[in-house]
């Protein structure tokens, strides 16, 4: 395996990531290598933009939510998970101002919007909500039995609402993506034909701020958060760590490296994390906490992978996965291990113009 072009994307959600690639720090590791630093963004082939879900490429790096990586893995594709991070998430369960749903023990009997996006061959947003909802009847000493679930049915795939256009570093996602994720159930809430709709981070933000929508429960700020976006994961395909491990070891101490400087540049990190979610600075803190910026570091520590466990367990109850994954053999430790050791011995980043990089996407 011979490389010329790095490969990476990441979700709409605060990364370390994404932070160095907004820097420019990714691309001043491997310029002098002759290496291309490359978004699936900037390809216009739609099968090259979908590896964000089915991670069919071996040359890529992935950054953020766990459901499409725990799927490809169990669909045999080979790739590792070298980095777990894990940020305070808001994922609430929201109702209109006026409704008599007060507390979650208030949804016994009540209509909960359940979308499934029926030409996606990951549908993470349909597991995301399913988790939101057990872990919050659950809370209130109740099961999905004790609700109606509204299938929402919905045709458009979630591709469609990727950047048209973008630059070489630009993510796939962006505000409009956001803007449109929960259309349908927005849409069903506000016509009555649903009771509650459960929603996260960024999008719930928004969401929610537009429609003066109500929180009933928020598992993301009290009870168990683990959900697609709790714990994220930072993967790596196979063959490139087995060819390359020397460029996956540089490329995550650049990470590490981001990770440092956002905690030290609040304003600043705060800034950039908001471009990459696709919302206003001033719903950074509701749909994440006011600490988000020190909150970006990679680890592979046991409560993260344990999350990661009961992911996997709760997509495999779902049926969403093609066998059984073990998550403990998917992480590979070795490259955050030799990653620190790097960046204790060159702990300086590159000297660049991060404001000019900023501006990239």
């Amino acid at each position: 395996m011979t490389i010329d072009t790095l490969w990476y994307t990441r979700c709409p959600v605060p990364t370390a990531s994404g932070i160095a690639i907004q820097l420019g720090w990714i691309d001043a590791e491997f310029e002098p290598d002759g290496i291309v630093v490359r978004s699936l963004a900037s390809s216009p082939d739609i099968q090259v933009r979908k590896a964000h879900y089915l991670l069919t490429r071996d040359d890529l790096f992935r950054h953020g939510g766990n459901t499409p990586p725990l799927v490809a893995a169990s669909q045999g594709k080979d790739l590792r998970v070298i980095g777990l991070s894990w940020t305070d998430t808001s994922q609430p369960v929201l109702v209109l101002p006026e409704s008599d749903i007060r507390t979650a023990a208030d949804l016994r009997g009540k209509r909960l919007a359940l979308p499934r996006r029926v030409n996606d061959p990951i549908d993470f947003w349909n597991g995301t909500v399913a988790r939101t909802y057990d872990t919050v009847l659950r809370g209130a000493g109740l099961t999905l039995d004790d609700v109606e679930l509204v299938d929402l049915p919905i045709e458009r795939e979630f591709i469609e609402d990727a950047k048209p256009n973008t630059t070489q570093h630009g993510a796939l996602w962006g505000a409009h993506a956001n803007a449109s994720i929960q259309r349908h159930e927005a849409i069903a809430l506000v016509r009555g034909e649903v009771d509650a709709i459960a929603s996260e981070a960024a999008i719930g933000a928004s969401l929610a701020a537009t429609l003066r929508l109500r929180v009933v429960a928020d598992p993301g700020r009290d009870g168990d958060p683990t959900n697609n976006g709790v714990p994220l994961v930072l993967s790596v395909s196979g063959p490139l760590l087995d060819s390359y491990p020397e460029l996956v070891t540089r490329w995550l101490a650049r990470v590490l490296a981001a990770a440092d400087w956002a905690a030290a540049n609040e304003p600043e990190a705060k800034r950039v994390l908001a471009a990459e979610a696709g919302i206003a600075e001033d719903f950074v803190e509701d749909a994440y906490s006011a600490d988000v910026h020190e909150q970006l570091g990679i680890q592979l520590d046991e409560r993260a992978a344990s999350a990661l466990r009961s992911q996997a367990d709760h997509l495999g109850r779902l049926g969403r996965l093609a066998g059984p994954v073990d998550v403990d053999a998917l992480i590979d430790p070795a490259p955050l291990a030799s990653a620190r050791e790097l960046l204790a011995a060159q702990p300086s980043a590159p000297d660049l113009n991060h404001e000019r990089n900023q501006c990239a996407s």
